[in-house]
C-alpha cells in the first residue's frame, strides 16, 4: 500500500516580487474601478452586476498571478497576504470613484440648478428682497434660524426617511435649525461673517456659492482619498438615503445632501450587508486565483512550475459506488490511504455512453515525468440536457511516480507520453492477453483435425473392394434390359395374363 503524499509549497518567494505584485494589482484595480462603477450604474440586471463584480476581483487576481509566475512566488500566504492588501487599496479607491461619482452626477449637478437662497435659506429671491433680509433684517432672520427648533418645520414622512445619521439624531434631539442645517460650515460662525455670506447669496447658484465663495473643498476622488473621514461620512449619508431599488439593481445616484428622496430605495442594514457581499464577491476570487498558483506543483529541479499538457488529459472511471452518498467518502478514503486503489476501477470508455456519476483523474509533471502529481474528482451529472456537471475534489496534488503514469495511460490503451520512462504494468497483463489468443487460434486447427480423425474412427466400418471401381459403366445389353425386370414390389409377375385388366374397363 502506498498512501497518498500531497504536493507542498516551499514557502519560497522574492521580496521585489511581493512588491511588484502588491502596486501592479493596485494600479491594475484603480483603472478597473472607473469601468466598474460605470458599468454598476447603468446595467439593471442584478445577476449581471454580481457577475461583473466576481470578473472585477478575477481581472486583479490574474494580475497577480502573473507576478507569482515571474517571481516564482512559492509562499501562499505571502501571496494571500500581497492580493489581500492590494484589494482593501483598490475597494478604498472603488469608494473614492463611486462616492465622487455620486457627487458630481447628482449632488453638483442639482446645487448648479438651485438657487442659493431658496436650497440653503429656504426663501426665494423675491422674499428675501421683500422683507430685507439680505441687509436691513438680516439680524431677524439669523435669531430665527438660532432660536427655533427643527421640529417647528413641517417634514414629510418621506423626507424624514431620507435624513442622514446626523440629521436623524439632531431631529431626536430637536435642535435648533441653525445646528440642524449645520449652517457654521454653510454660512459662517460670527455675526459679519453670516451676514456677508447671506448677502452673498443674491443672484447666485447653489453650488456657485458653496465652491468658490465659501470656499469649500469639492469630493472628487483626490479629496476623498486624503480625507477618509469625509469618505466615510459620505458613504454613511448614502447608507441612510439609498441609490437602488429591489426592483432594479441601477446605482443610480441621488444627492446625498438633499432633503427629498425615494422611500422605495434600499438602504440601512441590507444595504450595508449588500455591501459586504459585493466587497466579499470582488476579494474572493482574486485571493483564490493568486492562492492556487503559489500553491501549484512547482518543480525544483527543473526551476519551473509543473507542465500541464495542452490539451490536458482526463481520465475518467466508472463510479463503484453509484447512488450511494456514502460511496465518494468511502473510495476517497480508500484512495487516500492507497493510491494504487485507483486501478481497480474501472476504465469508462466512450463506447460505454454517458454515467450520471464518474470519477476523473489529471496530472501535471516534470518535464522528464520523473515528478508527477494527480488530482482526482468526483463528477455528477446534474443536468445532462444542458451539460450541467457538479465536481468536488476527492485528492488533490498527490505525488505519483512515472510508472503510475505509464500504467494509467495503458489502463485506457494509451500509449505512455514520450518523455516518460516509466512501466506500464497493464504492458504485461496485455501481452499476455495477446498470447492467449494467438495459442488459442494456433490450437484450433490441431484440434478440428483430431476431433475429425476420432468421428471417422468411431463410425462403423464398410467393406469396400478398393480394387474394383465405385462405378461401372453399363454395357448395351444392360441398358437395353427392362429397369422393373417384371417385379412389382417384389412380386413376380412376369408370367401373369393381364389382358384380363383391359376387359375391366
Amino acid at each position: 500500500m502506498r498512501p497518498a503524499v500531497s504536493y507542498k509549497p516551499s514557502n519560497t518567494f522574492s521580496f521585489v516580487g511581493f512588491i511588484l505584485m502588491f502596486i501592479s494589482m493596485l494600479i491594475t484595480g484603480a483603472l478597473l474601478s472607473w469601468l466598474y462603477v460605470i458599468l454598476q450604474a447603468v446595467i439593471p440586471l442584478i445577476y449581471l452586476c454580481i457577475l461583473i463584480t466576481i470578473g472585477f476581483g478575477a481581472a486583479i487576481g490574474g494580475i497577480g498571478v502573473i507576478f507569482v509566475k515571474i517571481y516564482k512566488i512559492r509562499h501562499p500566504m505571502m501571496a494571500v497576504a500581497a492580493t489581500l492588501i492590494a484589494m482593501l487599496f483598490v475597494y478604498l479607491f472603488h469608494w473614492c470613484v463611486y462616492v465622487a461619482r455620486d457627487y458630481d452626477k447628482n449632488i453638483y449637478d442639482y446645487l448648479k440648478k438651485q438657487n442659493a437662497t431658496e436650497y440653503y435659506l429656504g426663501l426665494s429671491n423675491t422674499e428675501m428682497e421683500q422683507y430685507g433680509f439680505y441687509d436691513v433684517n438680516a439680524d431677524e432672520l439669523i435669531k430665527y434660524f438660532k432660536t427655533d427648533r427643527v421640529k417647528t418645520l413641517s417634514f414629510t414622512t418621506q423626507e424624514k426617511n431620507h435624513f442622514t445619521s446626523k440629521q436623524k439624531s439632531d431631529y431626536d434631539k430637536n435642535v435648533t435649525i441653525w445646528e440642524f442645517y449645520d449652517y457654521d460650515k454653510t454660512i459662517g460662525t460670527s455675526d459679519s461673517e453670516i451676514k456677508d455670506s447671506i448677502k452673498a447669496m443674491k443672484g447666485r447658484t447653489a453650488y456657485d456659492y458653496y465652491i468658490n465663495y465659501r470656499k469649500q473643498p469639492v469630493h472628487n476622488i483626490g479629496y476623498l482619498l486624503v480625507h477618509p473621514g469625509d469618505l466615510w461620512e459620505d458613504i454613511r449619508n448614502i447608507n441612510a438615503v439609498g441609490r437602488w431599488t429591489m426592483g432594479s439593481a441601477r446605482h443610480s445616484f441621488s444627492s446625498s445632501s438633499s432633503r427629498t428622496g425615494n422611500s422605495s430605495n434600499v438602504n440601512g442594514i441590507f444595504l450595508w450587508l449588500t455591501w459586504i457581499g459585493e466587497m466579499l464577491a470582488m476579494f474572493l476570487p482574486a485571493i483564490f486565483i493568486v492562492k492556487s498558483k503559489a500553491s501549484s506543483p512547482f518543480i525544483e529541479k527543473d526551476n519551473d512550475w509543473a507542465v500541464t499538457d495542452k490539451p490536458q488529459l482526463s481520465f475518467k472511471f466508472v463510479d463503484p459506488f453509484p447512488g450511494n452518498p456514502a460511496g465518494e467518502k468511502q473510495f476517497k478514503a480508500t484512495f487516500l490511504s492507497d493510491i494504487d486503489s485507483l486501478f481497480t476501477l474501472q476504465p469508462l470508455l466512450p463506447q460505454m455512453g454517458e454515467m450520471n456519476t464518474y470519477y476523473t483523474a489529471k496530472y501535471c509533471h516534470s518535464r522528464d515525468y520523473t515528478e508527477n502529481y494527480v488530482t482526482i474528482s468526483h463528477v455528477k451529472v446534474t443536468n445532462a440536457r444542458n451539460n450541467q456537471r457538479a465536481t468536488s475534489n476527492i485528492a488533490s496534488d498527490i505525488r505519483v511516480d512515472a510508472d503510475y503514469i505509464a500504467s494509467m495511460h495503458g489502463m485506457f490503451g494509451l500509449a505512455k507520453p514520450a518523455a516518460c520512462g516509466g512501466y506500464n504494468r497493464f504492458a504485461q497483463q496485455a501481452q499476455q492477453q495477446n498470447y492467449d489468443q494467438a495459442a488459442y487460434q494456433q490450437a484450433q486447427p490441431q484440434q478440428q483435425n483430431y476431433d475429425q480423425a476420432a468421428y471417422q474412427q468411431a463410425q462403423p466400418q464398410q467393406q469396400v473392394n478398393y480394387d474394383q471401381p465405385l462405378y461401372q459403366p453399363q454395357t448395351p445389353a444392360q441398358q437395353a434390359q427392362p429397369q422393373n425386370s417384371g417385379d412389382m414390389d417384389g412380386i413376380d409377375t412376369s408370367s401373369a395374363d393381364l389382358s384380363s385388366l383391359d376387359n375391366m374397363k
